[in-house]
């Protein structure tokens, strides 16, 4: 149904070891966290939050005794959280609050370590990503002198409006000049929502000019919603 999640069940997850269930926008992200043996919960994004019935539902059918909740969203870790206490499986929550973070906490797991120490893994490697998101305002705000009205171009650090343009392109500069990147190795631009690849390669190009030592890789990400999204390291 449009706005719960849908749950992939991988033949190799089985009890004893660690499931992961992780909110992903869809697109093309989600077939390749299938393709790790874990399990992701599809239709996560700006208007189709899982709540903590579709965690905790999710959870229970899963195949594992064990298992690790990625909320990739803010706004749902209190219900992951809410879930992982109800769920009469042992599971802990990674407080991902991005979908960049989400990819890092993944990147870290470790099959061969307990659930805890995969846990504190994940969360460290998360802390260290920084996150850029071009979307769609859904409504018309104002946060720290930035105002925007519904239906305008803005720009998310770290979940937080930050800039908002007239163009996806202005709005996504402005907000790569607010992320501090020359201070960083790695820029990844996971581009979606309708977004031509060649617009794409042209701000991935731009980046490497202007900061000649970053390595950035531009990937079609094909999410929904989400202009851009943004993983810096």
């Amino acid at each position: 149904r449009p706005g719960r999640p849908i749950a992939a069940q991988p033949a190799t997850l089985h009890r004893g070891r660690i499931g992961v269930v992780g909110v992903w926008p869809g697109g093309r992200l989600s077939p390749v966290f299938q393709g790790w043996g874990r399990t992701p919960i599809v239709g996560g994004g700006q208007t189709r939050n899982p709540s903590t019935p579709d965690f905790l539902q999710l959870g229970k059918a899963l195949p594992a005794d064990r298992a690790l909740l990625l909320p990739n969203n803010g706004n749902v870790i209190l219900a992951a959280r809410q879930a992982a206490e109800l769920c009469d499986k042992q599971v802990l929550v990674v407080p991902t609050r991005t979908i960049p973070q989400g990819i890092s906490a993944m990147l870290a797991f470790n099959n061969q370590r307990d659930l805890e120490a995969n846990a504190a893994a994940m969360e460290s490697a998360a802390r260290h990503v920084t996150t850029g998101e071009v979307t769609t305002a859904t409504r018309a705000a104002e946060f720290d002198g930035v105002k925007v009205e519904e239906g305008q171009i803005i720009g998310l650090l770290n979940d937080v409006l930050t800039t908002a343009g007239t163009s996806v392109e202005e709005a996504a500069r402005s907000l790569l000049d607010k992320m501090d990147i020359e201070d960083l190795e790695i820029i990844t631009l996971y581009y979606g929502n309708g977004l031509k690849a060649a617009t794409a390669e042209a701000l991935g190009d731009a980046i490497c000019k202007k900061y000649g030592r970053l390595e950035v890789e531009v990937i079609d990400g094909g999410q929904p919603y989400y202009h851009y999204i943004i993983s810096a390291e």
